[in-house]
């Protein structure tokens, strides 16, 4: 019989396919090799049992409880957070005590010490208030985590480390110091720079006393700043490296003497900081109004312009002189006469209106402006004057513009007198919004 020729019944019927080749072939597979390797697998169990897997499957990895008592005992509140903050209090302490040390090795010295030893006094002292002012606040130390195992372990315990651990204690492990009456105060720390700064031997240069500003500032104590300022001008300048000391008595009004511009203008920020305009004022008096001011000011903004305008006549007599000998229809001394008057008016009427244009302009002025009558050279050599009035009438009056004009009280009364005083005038009427008209256009 032919193959053919068998029933359709006796033929063996072809089992389903599935729809996926995958799924086909997966349970085509014996049972024990469908056994996977689940994720949850890599956990350590909570209880432990002795499973009989069939051959060919994976056995667990047994993953020991492996306790990280560094990262415990970091975490812990209480004693140890303690601890550390008691540490940092003696830390600094010690710090202090080394400042205080060199500061009576400065004080006590033989010979005029070099600058180099006043700043590192003070920035040390800077350094503990910072340290001090962190303390207070309650900002901890980054934490330092160590975990002595391998690292096939710490991946293996992270789970169980983080069950373990709550998060309340985590949040009691940074405990703020329970007293800070043992911390320098910053009053202690600001006398301890104002007398340094006053002993005879130290040499406020510049550099210190722009250190020691930054020092009250950021103590929040600039009530002595001023007081520096005198000295800065007034204190016997010591020489430096002399055994005994040597001192040379400096001229207030000279050039050299002068506050620098930067240490004003960081002294007046800090006296607005303080909210303290009698403060203000005094650093207004003592640098900007000072006549070593003006000095420097005549010296580093008009001395190059003057020298220019002294040599302005022999220059256009030597183009004049030139000029002539190219005169072919007039005698050449009439010629260089005429090439002399001409270029001298023309230099004199440009310079004449550009030294107007800049000792006049007013679009940077906001509430203090200049007095008319007042002489353009006095305009000039006080703009600084004028710009920091400017900015401590900003700083206590109002913010909105529409309500300029309506402050009242003993301190703005007095600023308003003083503006007076110098040649100014705060909050022009003419000036304030509203007061003027628009004006009307055809």
């Amino acid at each position: 019989m032919k193959p053919g020729a068998l029933s359709l019944r006796t033929r063996p019927r072809p089992r389903p396919r599935p729809l996926c080749q995958l799924c086909d072939y997966i349970s085509q597979q014996p049972a024990y090799r469908r056994s996977f390797l689940a994720a949850a697998t890599l956990k350590a169990p909570t209880i432990r049992r002795q499973v009989t897997r069939p051959h060919g499957v994976l056995q667990r990895i047994p993953t020991h409880h492996i306790t990280t008592t560094t990262r415990r005992q970091e975490l812990e509140p209480g004693a140890k957070a303690s601890l550390r903050w008691s540490d940092r209090i003696v830390a600094l302490k010690t710090k202090l005590a080394e400042v205080e040390k060199q500061i009576a090795w400065i004080k006590d010295s033989p010979k005029v010490e070099p600058e180099a030893a006043t700043l590192k006094v003070l920035d040390g002292l800077e350094s503990i208030a910072q340290e001090a002012i962190a303390i207070r606040a309650g900002q901890s130390l980054p934490a330092k985590i160590n975990i002595r195992q391998s690292s096939a372990g710490a991946i293996l315990s992270m789970g169980k480390e983080e069950e373990d651990i709550d998060d309340s204690s985590v949040r009691k492990a940074v405990v703020k110091p329970t007293s800070t009456s043992e911390l320098p105060s910053p009053s202690y720390l600001s006398q301890l720079a104002e007398d340094l700064l006053k002993h005879p031997k130290v040499f406020i240069s510049p550099n210190v006393l722009a250190a020691y500003i930054h020092l009250q500032r950021l103590l929040a104590r600039p009530r002595a700043i001023p007081e520096m300022f005198h000295l800065y001008a007034n204190k016997p300048v010591p020489e430096l490296g002399s055994s005994p000391p040597k001192y040379s008595r400096p001229s207030p009004k000279a050039a050299k003497q002068a506050i620098p511009a930067d240490l004003a203008e960081a002294a007046l920020t800090a006296a607005i900081e303080a909210k303290d305009l009698p403060l203000a004022m005094d650093v207004i008096q003592l640098s900007y109004c000072a006549p070593a001011y003006r000095k420097r000011k005549i010296l580093t903004k008009l001395g190059v312009p003057g020298i220019v305008i002294a040599l302005t006549p022999l220059a256009v007599y030597m183009m004049a002189q030139e000029l002539s000998i190219y005169s072919n229809f007039m005698d050449p001394r009439l010629y260089k006469i005429y090439s002399f008057l001409g270029i001298s008016t023309y230099i004199l009427c440009t310079g004449t209106l550009g030294f107007v244009a800049l000792t006049t302009h007013n679009d940077h002025h906001d509430r203090v402006r200049w007095k008319e009558g007042k002489p353009l050279l006095e305009r000039y050599l006080g703009e600084d004057e004028r710009a920091a009035l400017d900015r401590v009438a900003g700083a206590w009056g109002f913010k909105e513009s529409w309500r300029r004009g309506d402050e009242e009280g003993p301190e703005w009364e007095g600023l308003r007198q003083w503006v007076m005083l110098r040649g100014m005038i705060l909050d022009k009427s003419d000036l304030l919004p509203g007061m003027n008209p628009p004006s009307s256009t055809d």
